[in-house]
């Protein structure tokens, strides 16, 4: 063989076996993006998936389980996507068109959701999981005998997942039929007696029943399983409100908001106890919360009005009673209440009109057919949820930063000479004032070389008068800043100790923790933890508005809008003009669809100096 045939040979192999390596690396990237998918790894996962998609021939499987990845991440309409590709590449692969339909389900598409389930039949007529999550889709849509039809179905085609069996048991309990509810329910309770909201729900059917005791023992063995459980608590205090146990219900309702404090229908129901009560001050507060959490609840408004007109608050009755009537038209208590409130200021042909109306109403909605009765029902649903709006148009552009609250201010030694926001700390232990500045991550500019100066200083001070909590207060703040934390913490301690009332320790501590707490992985410390120094700071000075700012911004992380709405609005009660608390606080008004307030603060927050304010007006309150 010459050498010429040698070296074509040679190269032959070379680009053959180069072919085969990088074809083997596609494969265990496509690999170990579905063992990091099960590893619940879905970012990463989702890396591995871009580069099987970008380097390899076209192939549904790195889009399935990138849609997956991307399903599990809440990025609902990408997800939708990726199977929509999943389904050209590969149209006969059925689990595609299944997940797209759970998607679109999601979506609120649920035409599109029925297409899918239509065209998965067509493949595959005998594939369960068509039936069950179609059967989902009924239930959703409180079609229920169609969702029990398909359960059957899924059962039939040998589908034993629990899912089946709890799908047609609240299926089962919006039809009524409550004993086979509790059926469905003993089958998931045999083969999963661990399971706490399984005996909630067989609870709920025996409350309906009105089996109280039966539905108390299953209540209080699932809060044996799961003391945490706040739909245990919250069905236990329904119960107790039942059999007239008015103390055991609010003690139940206050620890499902104490677990969940975005709950609008703990708030509601509590404020229905405290009506019930005559205790109206606190029954308008909770209804002003259900507002706040879901401003299209027809229920608050309506009942809230009930309470104003008690009080004989004629106009704001008749504000709640026009609201409601705005939202949902064909109300017709709020046209009888509406009457009732026209008579008592002596508007007597009006209130003759809203009860013409509300005859009219009753007597259209005799003859609608079944199909306008069930969308009469959807629309009914909506207007009185008490489910949060988790997945409204505002939520994806906050989460991805095209709209950021502003972040914590932080007290600092040092400041360049464009910041000038300063607060004066009197301590009484020293009968002096100290000022210190205002920052926050925006503004952050000061060199390491005068820190450490200052800290050269403030170790020299210490020295001649080691008593002196307030200088072990300053050096801990530059250490903060120096990001030595270790330092930090001891001098903030060391600080307290010497000086227990001085809540600028507290507060100069909050911020370092959650300095720590974003800038470096810790298991030391936690927000709830930075929330008690916060606690312990307004404790010491109620006034402080700049305590309440932060510790919004906290209980906004933790999901607590309620929480961080009125912490915002307490730091804007101490200081009428902080621009930077009205703007945050429209910001979680905006997640919550309360478009009215949060307009009105953004207005104030642009008057009061922040331009981003009129931008955000002009892209959400331009309707």
């Amino acid at each position: 063989m010459n050498k010429k045939k040698i070296l074509v040979l040679f190269l032959f192999i070379f680009f053959l076996a180069s072919s085969l390596f990088g074809q083997v690396k596609k494969e265990n990237k496509l690999l170990i993006g579905r063992l990091e998918l099960s590893e619940h790894k879905y970012k990463s996962a989702i890396e591995k998936f871009n580069y099987v998609i970008k380097n390899d021939p076209p192939n549904y499987e790195p889009y399935y389980f990138r849609g997956i990845a991307k399903l599990e991440l809440g990025d609902v309409i990408g997800a939708e996507g990726d199977f929509t590709e999943a389904i050209k590449l590969k149209p006969l692969y059925v689990d595609s068109y299944i997940a797209r339909a759970s998607v679109r389900d999601r979506l609120l598409n649920h035409e599109g959701a029925f297409e899918d389930y239509k065209s998965a039949m067509v493949i595959d007529s005998t594939n369960s999981d068509i039936y069950l999550n179609r059967a989902i889709t009924y239930n959703y849509l409180q079609d229920f005998d169609n969702a029990i039809k398909d359960c059957k179905k899924a059962l039939y085609y040998r589908n034993k997942k629990e899912l089946v069996y709890l799908i047609k048991g609240m299926s089962e309990m919006g039809l009524k039929n409550y004993y086979k509810a509790i059926n469905d329910f003993n089958i998931i309770i045999r083969s999963n007696p661990r399971k706490s909201n399984t005996y909630v729900r067989r609870a709920t059917a025996y409350y309906y029943l009105f089996h109280y005791d039966s539905a108390l023992t299953d209540i209080n063995y699932a809060l044996h399983l799961d003391d945490k459980n706040t739909y245990a608590y919250f069905q236990r205090a329904m119960i107790h409100n039942k059999i007239d146990h008015k103390g055991d219900a609010l003690k139940d309702l206050n620890k499902v908001l104490e677990l969940s404090p975005n709950s609008t229908s703990a708030y509601y129901n509590r404020a229905l106890i405290y009506s019930d009560k005559e205790e109206y001050k606190k029954a308008l507060t909770d209804y002003e919360k259900v507002i706040l959490l879901n401003s299209k609840n027809i229920l608050a408004y309506y009942n809230r009005a009930l309470i104003y007109q008690r009080l004989k608050k004629i106009n704001l009755a008749r504000k709640d009673v026009e609201k409601v009537i705005e939202i949902y038209p064909d109300f017709v208590d709020a046209y009888k209440l509406r009457a009732s409130l026209k008579q008592q200021i002596g508007d007597y042909k009006g209130a003759e009109q809203d009860k013409q109306t509300a005859e009219i109403i009753n007597n259209t909605k005799l003859d609608i057919t079944d199909s306008l009765k069930r969308n009469e029902e959807l629309n009914i649903a909506k207007v009185t949820s008490f489910s949060g709006n988790n997945s409204n148009k505002n939520i994806e552009q906050i989460s991805n930063n095209e709209i950021a609250l502003i972040s914590p201010y932080y007290i600092s030694l040092l400041a360049s000479t464009k910041h000038k926001r300063i607060v004066d700390s009197w301590n009484k232990k020293n009968n002096a004032f100290s000022a210190y500045f205002l920052l926050n991550a925006d503004n952050n500019e000061i060199s390491e070389e005068l820190k450490k100066e200052k800290l050269k200083t403030l170790n020299e001070k210490i020295l001649l008068n080691y008593k002196n909590g307030e200088l072990y207060l300053k050096r801990a703040i530059v250490y903060a800043s120096l990001d030595i934390y270790d330092k930090a913490i001891l001098d903030f301690n060391k600080s307290l100790h010497l000086d227990a009332d001085n809540y600028m320790a507290h507060f100069g501590k909050a911020n370092m923790l959650f300095q720590t707490i974003s800038r470096v992985e810790s298991n030391n410390y936690n927000i709830d933890m930075v929330i008690k120094d916060y606690d312990k700071c307004i404790a010491l000075n109620p006034n402080f508005s700049y305590a309440y700012f932060n510790r919004a911004y906290l209980k906004f992380q933790n999901e607590n809008y309620i929480g961080a709405i009125e912490d915002y609005s307490e730091a804007i009660k101490q200081s009428p003009s902080f621009a930077e608390a009205y703007l945050n606080r429209a910001l979680i008004l905006l997640i919550l669809e309360n478009d009215e307030q949060a307009c009105l603060d953004l207005s104030k927050a642009g008057e009061l100096g922040i331009i981003k304010g009129y931008s955000l007006i002009s892209k959400y309150c331009s309707k």
